[in-house]
């Protein structure tokens, strides 16, 4: 179903691999679409319950493609370009809305949409040796597909400034202390961190999930946190957690 990515599902997680390694994965027209569309469909397939975003060969994503930008001048000038940046843009928003968690498996380098990308999931594990960073303005522009507003919250709005002012690539122990990235691994130990993270938040009931991810992205209200604890009390999924730690067993969620 996809040009530019590979989909592939292995019980309740969803891993959803860039695929364009010659091109150290860098996004053109098609990748965007292909990640705007598999957020869509991992948001709706009830048998998902963690999506992993990796990449394919020896990087994460090298940032946009340019010689497919360069290359395309023409039809890239004025409205026509804002509007393309903006489809870009929704595809990364599609990614942050998923209802389920999500996670950037950081096998390699993690530069400009590769980051973007990687910021609009909910936790970023690197593999060590890499490198990550937003060196747009090393080329006349600027990170334009999300850095602007997810990485302040995230990191503080001094340190984004120097990320992207500076526009230096960093290592991920630098990510690691200033809380780019959630856990530092060596390369080859990567995916066992990943599958254990994807574990522990599958054991976890979904419906709870999905909701404190929704209020913590959208900043909600203690009103809107309080009518959201009371509607998810009620659910199946709540009576079976305290039923089962009354009981000493783990729970057996079921996302109702």
């Amino acid at each position: 179903d996809f040009k530019t990515l590979i989909y592939s599902r292995e019980g309740p997680i969803l891993t959803v691999t860039l695929n364009r390694p010659e091109k150290l994965n860098a996004f053109n027209g098609d990748l965007f679409s292909d990640v705007g569309h598999a957020a869509e469909r991992a948001s709706n397939d009830p048998q998902v319950r963690v999506i992993v975003f990796t990449g394919a060969g020896r990087a994460f994503s090298s940032g946009a493609d340019l010689s497919d930008l360069t290359g395309n001048r023409s039809r890239t000038e004025g409205d026509s370009f804002e509007q393309a940046i903006k489809e870009a843009q929704s595809a990364f928003d599609l990614v942050e809305a998923i209802p389920k968690p999500t996670i950037a498996a950081l096998n390699g380098h993690a530069v400009g949409a590769g980051l973007q990308l990687a910021l609009a999931c909910d936790f970023r594990i690197a593999a060590k040796g890499i490198k990550i960073g937003l060196s747009d303005v090393r080329i006349g522009i600027i990170p334009a597909l999300g850095a602007t507003t997810r990485l302040p919250a995230l990191i503080g709005l001094a340190k984004t400034k120097e990320l992207i002012l500076k526009g230096d690539l960093i290592s991920p122990e630098e990510a690691l202390e200033i809380g780019l990235v959630n856990v530092l691994a060596e390369r080859d130990d990567l995916d066992r961190k990943v599958q254990e993270l994807a574990e522990k938040l599958i054991s976890r009931a979904p419906l709870a999930l999905a909701a404190a991810k929704k209020l913590l992205d959208q900043g909600a209200s203690l009103d809107r946190v309080a009518a959201t604890q009371s509607r998810l009390f009620k659910s199946e999924d709540a009576l079976e957690g305290m039923t089962a730690f009354l009981e000493k067993r783990g729970p057996r969620f079921r996302g109702v």
